[in-house]
């Protein structure tokens, strides 16, 4: 008798993936990908070095996965530019920033995926966040225009403390429901959100411009990409949350460095929990 299938609506688990660094994780990070259960991927290409974006085309189809995201440049993890922050005032650092991260766009392009997520900026005064919205989002509508060429979307990730705006989703949320581009949504990390205010007020700031996720642990004061569990964050809170605003794309877990260093972490409570926070309540199970 052939096995009933789940009719339980579930959210894509996914994870994220290192790709072109000299220690060469590659391997290692699709394993890992294969022992979660996960169907997506984010990858973070060592972008100095620009690797091969068809060759990872290649290695994500035939382990059975999605590319579904790639994390941009940023700060000094640079193409071309000497420090990528789309919200600074100085035009010719804006400009150099904008242009890694079209370099970026058309990447993610080749390798098959479809979502960007970009910081908004860096460590700032909060004295300037009226210039450095301003600066952003010109980077943002001219980003948007060249994501379209391509079918992409940019997703805005919020920061930890000290980056205005971007420290808070409210003010990144109110800022691309203002450019009103489909090409523009954002990405809501949990451990970022932990450490501001909660993963669960942010996203439902967040609301329905949510496209994607970094999903990692922490104890509230330091960003320690520890996996879920780990650390101190209202996991059932924010899944409600999530549910609230009707989210249905990827739990993509941030903290592959921790998983490859203590393979023992990779266990079943982890798994169970993993689950738990995919499963969509959408009001149609008693």
């Amino acid at each position: 008798m052939a096995k009933a299938r789940s009719l339980t609506p579930i959210r894509p688990l996914g994870t994220m993936i290192a790709y072109g660094f000299p220690r060469g994780h590659l391997d290692t990070d699709l394993a890992i990908a294969e022992q979660l259960g996960a169907v997506c991927l984010e990858v973070l290409p060592d972008w100095r070095a620009l690797p091969d974006p068809i060759a990872l085309r290649k290695r994500v189809a035939k382990a059975g996965l999605i590319l579904h995201s790639a994390h941009g440049c940023w700060g000094g993890q640079s193409i071309e530019a000497r420090r990528v922050d789309l919200g600074d005032p100085d035009p010719v650092i804006r400009q150099a920033s904008v242009n890694d991260l079209r370099r970026c766009l058309d990447w993610l392009g080749e390798a098959g995926g479809t979502y960007l997520v970009v910081h908004p900026g860096g460590l700032s005064a909060p004295d300037l966040q009226s210039a450095r919205r301003d600066a952003l989002a010109e980077s943002l509508r001219t980003l948007a225009d060249h994501a379209q060429k391509g079918g992409l979307v940019v997703c805005v990730e919020n920061m930890p403390p000290g980056v205005h705006p971007g420290s808070r989703m409210a003010d990144l949320a109110a800022l691309v429901a203002e450019l009103d581009r489909p090409e523009l949504a954002l990405a809501l990390d949990t451990g970022h959100a932990h450490l501001n205010a909660s993963p669960a007020s942010e996203t439902l700031a967040a609301g329905r411009l949510l496209r994607t996720t970094h999903v990692h642990d922490n104890n509230g004061r330091q960003d320690t990409h520890e996996p879920p569990g780990r650390g101190t964050v209202d996991w059932a809170d924010w899944v409600k949350a999530l549910d609230a605003i009707g989210y249905n794309g990827p739990i993509m877990l941030e903290c592959i460095r921790h998983l490859r260093e203590n393979p023992d972490s990779l266990d079943g409570p982890l798994l169970e929990r993993l689950a738990r926070l995919t499963v969509i309540d959408d009001g149609t199970r008693s």
